[in-house]
């Protein structure tokens, strides 16, 4: 990471840091380093012929803010330590890029999915952000909708 902020800044680019994958897996998807459940299908691909595939998306689940039931598609617990971390690690980026010169900024957290409790992961970034702005405030801070792309529920969100 050193080197490529360096290159970066040497080039005249800026890097906005994305914490793509926290532990646990904040949305069950393959991006965010995890594939929280698949399974192996009978079905065979006619492209490429013959081969065998496997079903995720469906069944998938996001263990970062707890345990989910898939089957009332909702978190049964908050992982209080999963949370933690992330805003640890959040804490360890700040301060050791706070004055790199190519950093924009950070996202905390890539695309948690839409049955991510909004009323932690708002507190969530609330926390990220007063990591961020206590050490690197002209750091931009980016935060993701969740998928939820109605204005009633980020509205007013963090004004002021």
């Amino acid at each position: 990471m050193d080197d490529l902020l360096d290159w970066a800044y040497a080039n005249g680019l800026t890097v906005l840091i994305d914490i793509h994958g926290v532990k646990g897996s904040q949305n069950g998807f393959d991006n965010s380093g995890q594939s929280q459940g698949f399974e192996w299908t009978s079905v065979l691909n006619t492209v490429p012929a013959g081969d065998v595939t496997f079903e995720h998306w469906p069944i998938r689940s996001a263990g970062w803010m707890g345990t989910f039931d898939r089957v009332n598609a909702n978190y049964t617990d908050i992982n209080r330590e999963n949370i933690q971390h992330a805003l640890d690690v959040i804490e360890v980026i700040v301060d050791r890029y706070k004055d790199h010169p190519a950093v924009l900024g950070l996202e905390p957290v890539n695309e948690p999915w839409q049955y991510t409790p909004i009323d932690e992961l708002k507190k969530f970034y609330w926390d990220g952000y007063l990591i961020v702005k206590k050490s690197a405030p002209y750091w931009k801070y980016i935060m993701h909708d969740s998928f939820r792309f109605d204005p009633s529920i980020w509205g007013g969100f963090m004004a002021g």
